[in-house]
């Protein structure tokens, strides 16, 4: 390798680290209280099944990155088709969140959002199913796809190996990366709505307070905050993970360059830094933090 290959390839393997344990983290308390309870919070529900499928996510961007690398380029695509179903239900469940905090913190008295407050805890758990359904029709058709590309029979012949590569080259430019982008800026636009509404309902709040002098640390105005806190570190995420896919789209990189692992830096960089956002940003995980640092054998 490369020395500046080796030095990304270090700060990916650091950045998974990194996400999974966080991930696991959070899983483990979400799931002791739900063990505890046989129930979660409609937040809590959505928290832990976007924090499953991102610990997925990782593990599978691992074990592709290495086979496209190490092996076969074919089993890193195949691997790479496996990864799209965490990778699409994470953008799916992360705009789910969005959607729900908006709903439940916005001002606005508009009837639609009266409704909506009242429904949106019966609905988290449809719309969950929903999101898992979507993706694991959208991963089945592009697995389909992609392994229908590679029948192509390679028997040592350099001509072959070339069509195949070309084959699969193909796949991804014309099929793969079209597929994602389309499916990933869906979520990203209805995400930015979210952000959006929420935004302004903080507005109205500030300019309600401002009539009735009301006082500034006002505690809706404080969870107003913390949550769009949180959710504009999602943007960033969003962001820093659409613009790779976008160039990748564009001008495909191979996985022996320096390029690509800066990539994927970039683009699991947010991914494994919210985790530790979350913990330190959210009381309840605070705590079980504090208390297995304190007292490990109990936690």
């Amino acid at each position: 390798m490369p020395s500046l290959l080796i030095v990304f390839f270090m700060i990916f393997l650091l950045e998974s680290v990194v996400e999974i344990i966080g991930n696991g983290f959070i899983i483990v308390v979400l799931g002791r209280e739900w063990m505890r309870c046989w129930t979660l919070t409609p937040g809590d529900m959505i928290l832990a099944n976007l924090d499953i499928s991102r610990f997925f996510l990782q593990w599978t961007a691992i074990i592709s990155d290495f086979c496209s690398y190490f092996f076969s380029p074919s089993k890193g695509v195949l691997l790479g088709m496996m990864w799209n179903l965490p990778n699409v239900t994470t953008f799916w469940f992360t705009t789910l969140l969005a959607v729900f905090y908006c709903v439940k913190l916005s001002s606005f008295n508009h009837s639609i959002f009266f409704w909506l407050k009242w429904r949106i805890s019966r609905f988290v758990p449809w719309l969950l199913l929903w999101s898992l359904v979507l993706s694991i029709l959208i991963s089945i058709l592009s697995f389909v796809k992609g392994y229908h590309v590679l029948q192509f029979p390679v028997i040592g012949n350099y001509s072959e190996k070339t069509i195949l590569n070309a084959n699969i080259r193909a796949f991804q430019i014309h099929f793969f990366l079209p597929l994602q982008l389309f499916i990933l800026l869906i979520p990203f636009f209805v995400f930015l709505v979210s952000i959006i509404l929420l935004t302004s309902s903080l507005c109205q709040h500030l300019g309600n307070m401002e009539h009735h002098s009301a006082d500034p640390q006002d505690p809706r105005m404080q969870v107003h905050i913390i949550t769009l806190k949180s959710l504009f570190f999602f943007l960033i995420l969003f962001t820093s993970y659409l613009l790779p896919l976008i160039i990748t789209t564009t001008a495909p990189i191979s996985v022996c360059s320096s390029w690509f692992w800066i990539r994927e830096v970039v683009t699991y960089a947010g991914i494994s830094i919210h985790p530790a956002f979350l913990i330190l940003n959210t009381s309840k995980l605070r705590r079980a933090l504090k208390k297995m640092l304190h007292d490990p054998e109990s936690a």
